[in-house]
């Protein structure tokens, strides 16, 4: 299914204007940034008006509406939603903003130190967190009937975007070795596309293997237990966290209702961030 989703951040910069106030600027980009804009705000037009008319003068470039918008700024909630509903598309809270974080940081590093005013480089300009103190329960739409670790060289996904599959996201494997090999979990379920479906919605970002857990991480903020592994298990868990950090943190997530048909009902290529955890 192809989906068109845009990323987005609006919040202020490392850059004092001539009034010494702190530069905003609004960031928006789809998913392989074949589309990028990027716009700066007077501090004192800072509200969900001016991101409006913003967001609609990108809809009238590009001349297609998102699915949805994903952002991640819990301090600017409120703005960027109300800002999305003015403009007539839907904001999406998420931790699944992989080429925003990107075009953060190339802009942290080459674009706002060329600027008078700057102040000093953002180590971490999109202040991601993984996890909660306690995981919950995974909702019962999110449970699968089976589960399987599997590991696919990188090259396999040369051509990935030709698959069958139903709902599902890819990333960009460019900065891994071909040769490399990248770790999965592939979750068998006779329901499953409304549990694909299901995925779609909640917006993906991470698995982790943790003790005798296995632990899903969506949205903005869930963390959920999806299940507890047997004892005999754990070293599996294991070997499966050690090649997701070999693998710069890349890999992915399956869901299938026939493992003899080449066809995924979801497919997800997923990089944990490399965030600070609460």
């Amino acid at each position: 299914m192809d989906m068109y989703v845009w990323e987005l951040d609006f919040y202020s910069r490392p850059v004092l204007d001539g009034e010494d106030k702190k530069i905003w600027e609004l960031l928006v980009c789809d998913r392989d940034r074949a589309m990028t804009y990027a716009k700066l705000c007077p501090s004192t037009s800072v509200n969900s008006v001016w991101l409006a008319a913003e967001l609609q003068q990108v809809l009238a470039l590009t001349g297609r509406s998102p699915q949805k918008v994903r952002f991640y700024r819990p301090s600017m909630h409120n703005i960027i939603t109300r800002g999305c509903i003015l403009a007539e598309v839907t904001p999406q809270p998420s931790r699944r903003l992989p080429n925003l974080s990107r075009w953060l940081e190339e802009r942290m590093a080459l674009v706002y130190p060329q600027m008078e005013g700057f102040q000093g480089a953002d180590p971490n300009p999109l202040p991601l967190t993984l996890g909660s103190p306690t995981p919950t329960p995974v909702p019962d739409a999110l449970v699968g009937d089976r589960w399987q670790v599997v590991s696919l060289p990188v090259a396999d996904f040369a051509l990935a975007d030709q698959w069958s599959m139903d709902f599902g996201e890819l990333l960009d494997l460019s900065s891994l070795d071909a040769t490399a090999s990248l770790p999965g979990i592939v979750f068998g379920s006779s329901r499953a596309l409304p549990l694909a479906a299901w995925m779609w919605g909640v917006d993906p970002v991470s698995v982790q293997f943790a003790g005798a857990n296995l632990l899903l991480y969506a949205n903005a903020e869930a963390c959920w237990r999806v299940l507890t592994i047997p004892p005999e298990a754990i070293a599996l868990g294991q070997s499966f966290e050690a090649a997701k950090a070999a693998a710069q943190g890349f890999h992915f997530m399956a869901i299938q209702a026939d493992p003899e048909r080449e066809h995924f009902e979801g497919f997800w290529l997923l990089q944990e961030p490399q965030v600070r955890r609460v």
